[in-house]
């Protein structure tokens, strides 16, 4: 199966932010192997979840990211 390797922002929700554009603080940035076929991302959340743990977070979600150089951003507990 073929596959790429994304750049993702590993940032932690904090709802005391009330400045736009974002309520999260980044906290580290990981690479990530997105398969090119892949029901629905699953496996891919895999992937993400799996990369948050080594790093001692656990992902609740993904987002698309329009920061320079990373293609998605991983919110984690």
């Amino acid at each position: 199966m073929e596959s790429l390797k994304i750049n993702c922002i590993i940032s932690r929700y904090d709802e005391t932010i009330t400045e736009p554009p974002f309520k999260t603080i980044r906290l580290s940035t990981c690479k990530v192997v997105r398969p090119l076929t892949d029901n629905g991302g699953e496996k891919f959340f895999e992937n993400i979840k799996s990369e948050c743990k080594k790093q001692g977070y656990s992902a609740k979600f993904y987002t698309s990211t329009t920061e320079p150089g990373f293609t998605f951003e991983v919110v984690v507990y």
